[in-house]
């Protein structure tokens, strides 16, 4: 690991990567952190921007390198931090360099992304690399899935210090109404809707791949809505989203390294709660374009949000995740016990508690540098408990969760 800076982050210029140095600038915690772009002006100027903006003196300095053109450049940045933290996306397209001299190198890393084949393609390639370095590769560390994975995480350690096994866990998310796309998610969903697919499949899916290259015996089946259902507990429906299946692969991956039980079920619901015709009407309509573009970029693109802008401060601001955590432990006796569990965020989690969160994450990976082993890792996997407390210290996001 180098010592010239404790945290590099990439992506700077994007949207969210603007909140994340915002984030950096208003904590100013003790670290030497500075930032890696490709244009040094334009990084510049966003972070003296933001500086500006929440009365911040000391800039960070800015490194370059471009995240796919040039290894060599990229490998020399990389080896003067100890934490690289990126919003750079689609993470496939901009952080599989990234990722490869991190695991070469030793050096930690945490990334936004909610891109589930982008997560198994790094852990084919180098999770074996980066355990032979110590380099913890951190995917999914923001909205996607921090929240939900921990949930999951704390109920099978609850369930453990009963002495029992957390055998079902569900997650049913409920976001504030102004919760919107920024232009990044937006070219990341074009972008993964439009690619090809194909090539050799592997003896077993990567999320599932143990330390020692076998599979996993903790296997998790996922139970996901594939239609809205009347939930009566909350009074409302909810049902299938975009992001479930990237929050379910998430809590696969960490049952397969944690071993929270051999054969857990996991099933996560969006709620709907009351919308207007307006916002319904809305959101089929943005579907429609999305769709749209990814047929015929060069026509439909332009009427989305552009790479860099995304939802307003107000908007943010106003924003929430509060996500019910509902679960069933068993004891070795065969008693079962239900679980019940909040996670609130009191801001939008989409972005500005995306990458608030990616921030704290690389904090409890340079304070916990030799704790655990590397590899290509979940968020409870590589942070556990301490990015729960952390959160709870720093975003005043507050985890709670009693026997039913």
């Amino acid at each position: 690991m180098g010592t010239e800076y404790d945290i590099l982050l990439c992506g700077v210029t994007g949207f969210a990567g603007k909140l994340a140095a915002e984030h950096l600038l208003v904590k100013s915690y003790p670290i030497k952190w500075a930032c890696c772009a490709r244009n040094e002006a334009k990084a510049a100027a966003a972070v003296k921007t933001i500086a500006d903006r929440v009365g911040a003196t000391a800039l960070p300095p800015i490194e370059v390198a471009c995240l796919i053109s040039d290894e060599a450049k990229l490998r020399a940045v990389v080896k003067k931090t100890k934490v690289v933290l990126t919003c750079a996306g689609p993470f496939e397209k901009y952080s599989q360099t990234l990722v490869k001299v991190c695991a070469e190198e030793g050096v930690h890393y945490a990334d936004i992304t909610g891109e589930s084949d982008f997560f198994r393609k790094m852990i084919a390639e180098h999770d074996a690399t980066a355990q032979k370095t110590g380099a913890k590769i951190v995917i999914h560390c923001g909205n996607d899935a921090i929240p939900w994975d921990l949930t999951v995480f704390e109920m099978s350690k609850l369930a453990r210090s009963k002495g029992a096994e957390l055998a079902e866990a569900w997650t049913y998310g409920e976001f504030g109404a102004t919760a919107a796309a920024s232009g990044g998610t937006l070219t990341t969903a074009i972008y993964q809707l439009g690619k090809r697919r194909g090539g050799a499949k592997p003896d077993f899916d990567p999320l599932l791949k143990r330390p020692d290259g076998s599979k996993s015996e903790s296997l998790t089946k996922i139970t996901n809505p594939k239609q809205d259902v009347y939930c009566d507990e909350f009074a409302q429906y909810g049902g299938p989203w975009i992001m479930g299946p990237v929050m379910a692969n998430c809590v696969r991956r960490s049952n397969a390294l944690l071993g929270y039980s051999a054969s857990l079920t996991y099933a996560d619901v969006m709620l709907r709660g009351h919308p207007t015709w307006a916002q319904w009407a809305g959101a089929k309509a943005n579907e429609a374009l999305v769709g749209a573009a990814v047929m015929a970029p060069r026509v439909f693109a332009r009427f989305l949000p552009a790479p860099g802008e995304g939802p307003s401060r107000e908007d943010m601001d106003a924003g929430y995740l509060k996500l019910h955590g509902r679960g069933r432990m068993v004891e070795r006796d065969g008693k079962e016990t239900p679980l019940k569990s909040t996670y609130h965020f009191p801001l939008d989690t989409g972005y500005l508690m995306t990458a608030q969160m990616l921030v704290e994450a690389g904090m409890v990976l340079l304070e916990k540098a030799k704790a655990g082993p590397g590899g290509v890792l979940t968020p409870a996997a590589a942070l556990g408990s301490d990015i729960v407390a952390r959160l709870d210290k720093e975003l005043d996001a507050k985890f709670e969760m009693s026997e039913a």
